[in-house]
């Protein structure tokens, strides 16, 4: 995937004469404080109309303790909103931080990092003064400059196109209205859009202009992928639009296949906590694509139904729309999917993702899910259409003569069916199969193919 667009930095270093150690907020006899002082960096990371994410640095410069807490006080009514590495409380301007369970010891020399997302109005300057463990900070904080709010961008000269997705079967109900969903100038095909030129530009708009998934992995780290989510659903809610996240890290990823990977068993939960911590607004998310089919087909899986358990309750604490992704229509059948989607069971998901990155018909698709759907207490189900035009030749990697499919859009008639998305994006590999790149590189042979095949 492409990395975040570039952010603001505005930092701020402070020298403390003294760090008392706090537990929760509370300092016991038993903890004694450092007699050298620590450091501070503060720094805007990334801003939007609204809303700002920072981040923060605190190293230990004196003796070891086994917990801390932070305080500084807001000077334009900035107020924080949620925070990730520790807990945060605010009252008025004065905020306080205090460390979790994994990052409360810091050795002589060693930092610690959190991270949190904020409102402010008017300016957001940078605190110049902290406090840590109860002891005033002292020293002076970098000049502020109020950085420049970040607008949706757009890589040509030219007003970005509003976004065109057919409206019909308009909903009553949701998150989003169809022209509501979030168009992303920051994909591949946006890039390839923008920089071209005739009947190659007019192909591609089709694919640029429509309101597809940000996929989120692991192949950065886990604050790395948290700042992606903050910039993205953060771009989105600034812009009045519903973003769609597809989260993709799970233990054992693919089986070893082309898009082999994950995080470790060990890792998988604590990096959930980290990426649902930049989600802002309510984001609909497609859980973990082929996870729950390929479940017990391979090694190194962990507790995957645990596993998919979890992220579905944090990432719905977090304010998403969760569906689990639960293949396709010819892989399993409709009680063996059903079987296991109660295994991970709906307590916090809100339904099930069909068809992802495949290509069977809406038609067909739908049947499907209805009859799931029915084995699962008449849960919602949604549908990638994105390259389902002309159905499936059999292939799963990089088939040829396929098209784009139905437009994204809600869908409010009766049936179970919650939306038809593009999920995967067109013109993206499959992987290094049928003369194809290696997966999630651009392939504008296809792209083209796609657009000219579709039937709209």
């Amino acid at each position: 995937m492409p990395d975040p667009r570039a952010r603001t930095a505005l930092t701020a270093s402070v020298v403390a004469v003294g760090l008392v150690v706090a537990a929760a907020g509370a300092v016991t006899a038993a903890q004694a404080a450092p007699t050298n002082g620590c450091r501070v960096d503060y720094a805007v990371s990334s801003q939007w109309t609204g809303g700002f994410q920072g981040t923060v640095d605190v190293t230990n410069l004196g003796s070891p303790v086994s917990s801390w807490e932070l305080a500084w006080t807001f000077a334009d009514g900035q107020q924080v909103s949620q925070a990730w590495n520790s807990t945060a409380q605010q009252t008025g301007s004065s905020v306080v931080v205090r460390n979790v369970a994994h990052n409360g010891a810091l050795a002589t020399g060693a930092s610690a990092s959190f991270g949190f997302i904020g409102s402010w109005q008017g300016a957001n300057s940078v605190p110049v003064s902290f406090s840590l463990g109860g002891t005033v900070c002292t020293g002076k904080g970098t000049p502020t400059t109020e950085p420049t709010q970040e607008p949706t961008p757009t890589p040509t000269p030219t007003p970005t196109p509003t976004p065109t997705p057919t409206p019909t079967d308009e909903p009553t109900s949701g998150p989003s209205t169809p022209s509501a969903l979030y168009v992303d100038a920051t994909t591949q095909a946006y890039t390839a859009w923008s920089t071209s030129s005739g009947t190659t530009r007019t192909l591609l708009e089709k694919i640029a202009l429509t309101p597809q998934s940000y996929w989120v992995g692991n192949w950065d780290d886990a604050a790395h992928a948290r700042d992606e989510v903050a910039d993205y659903t953060g771009r989105a809610v600034a812009a009045g639009r519903t973003p769609l996240l597809t989260v993709y890290a799970i233990p054992g990823r693919d089986c070893g296949n082309h898009s082999a990977g994950g995080v470790g068993t060990s890792e998988y939960a604590r990096w959930i906590d980290t990426v649902a911590a930049g989600i802002q607004g309510e984001p609909w998310v497609v859980l973990e694509p082929d996870a729950l089919a390929q479940l017990g087909d391979c090694s190194g899986q962990g507790d995957r139904v645990g596993y998919l358990r979890y992220a579905a309750q944090v990432l719905s604490e977090a304010g998403a729309h969760v569906y689990i992704d639960a293949g396709h229509s010819a892989w399993l059948g409709a009680g063996e999917v059903a079987s296991r989607l109660q295994q991970v069971g709906f307590d916090h998901a809100e339904g099930f993702a069909l068809n992802t990155s495949n290509y069977r018909t809406t038609a067909e698709s739908r049947a499907y899910g209805e009859q799931v759907s029915a084995l699962v207490g008449g849960k919602p189900f949604v549908i990638d259409t994105s390259r389902n035009g002309n159905g499936s030749n059999g292939e799963w990697c990089n088939p040829r003569g396929r098209a784009l499919g139905e437009r994204p859009r809600l869908v409010d008639d009766g049936t179970h069916l919650a939306a038809l998305l593009w999920v995967k994006l067109p013109g993206e590999s499959d992987g290094a199969c049928n003369g194809g790149p290696a997966a999630g590189a651009w392939w504008q042979d296809v792209a083209l193919e796609l657009a000219t095949n579709a039937r709209w």
